[in-house]
């Protein structure tokens, strides 16, 4: 007869940050307990799916933010009379589905660097990786349809942004695979690397409002859910640089409440806010394309 494992055995399961192999000490040590111990087993890292330590969260929101996002099309495309899929082009499906797609599989390769980080050295930095790439893919996606909206009038410019958007994040994702880029002193690295891809995402915003006029392109970019999404990367990204709450209230916010799972609540949310943009620029581009002409409308 097979014993089920008591929750004694699951909490000698964990392990303090004391107790951790040096190379797992890499991150962040005002979380103090709930690690998993090394296993150099990807079944025991698949194992712990089943039980509570301080990576569950981060797990579960971006596998649950996953599912949403490849459900989601299905639902929102079916909505409004006629429904979004009966007008949709082939274009508009392909620049949707980019997105959609990308933050599926962003969210995906997270959860498995979460998963995985405790397998070994050399798994969590390929986890790392991994999530990079999620990162890069998810910023590209969604730029995508900004830009097809955006300049919807415009194929040149559609044209040149997109081939500058994917020049730029194909150098991010190869820097990435530098030996060194996962190393924890080269942080500032890593966010000038990304932070120059989402700068350059706003780039066109801004030259689409210079160009069009805030009435028009407010509604083919969706700017305000825009910087809604911008407010929420930053807020998540900002609790995590600072290491915010647990900083100031050690092993209260170790399994929960976590710096690293509000970053990881704010880009759910803010995906979600995005798609709002999206369909609002959809809705605008397919009710108004008779405007190409005009500077701004009534």
């Amino acid at each position: 007869m097979i014993r089920r494992k008591s929750k004694n055995e699951t909490r000698r399961r964990l392990r303090l940050w004391g107790e951790l192999e040096i190379w797992q000490q890499e991150d962040n040590h005002y979380i103090e307990t709930g690690y998993r111990a090394a296993s150099g087993s990807l079944i025991e890292c698949l194992h712990s799916w089943s039980y509570v330590h301080n990576e569950t969260v981060n797990v579960y929101t971006h596998l649950l933010g996953a599912a949403i996002f490849l459900a989601l099309p299905s639902f929102i495309f079916k909505k409004e009379i006629p429904a979004r899929y009966a007008i949709a082009t082939q274009a508009d499906v392909a620049v949707c589905s980019i997105y959609f797609l990308g933050v599926a599989i962003c969210f995906c390769l997270s959860a498995t660097y979460h998963t995985v980080m405790n397998h070994s050295q050399k798994m969590g930095v390929f986890g790392a990786q991994l999530d990079f790439q999620g990162v890069i893919l998810l910023m590209w996606g969604a730029t995508v349809p900004l830009l097809y909206y955006g300049f919807y009038c415009d194929f040149a410019l559609q044209r040149t942004y997109s081939t500058l958007l994917s020049v730029l994040a194909v150098t991010c994702s190869m820097s990435t695979f530098q030996p060194r880029f996962c190393d924890p002193y080269l942080r500032p690295v890593r966010a000038a690397t990304f932070g120059s891809l989402a700068i350059f995402t706003m780039v066109p915003v801004v030259h689409g409002i210079y160009k069009y006029g805030w009435d028009i392109q407010s509604q083919r970019m969706g700017v305000v859910w825009v910087v809604i999404t911008l407010v929420l990367n930053v807020s998540g990204a900002t609790a995590y640089a600072f290491k915010m709450p647990e900083r100031w209230c050690r092993r209260r916010f170790d399994i929960l409440g976590a710096s690293h799972q509000i970053f990881h609540l704010m880009v759910v949310l803010a995906a979600l806010t995005y798609t709002q943009g999206i369909l609002q620029a959809f809705d605008f581009v397919h009710e108004y394309d008779h405007t190409c002409g005009l500077q701004s409308i009534g």
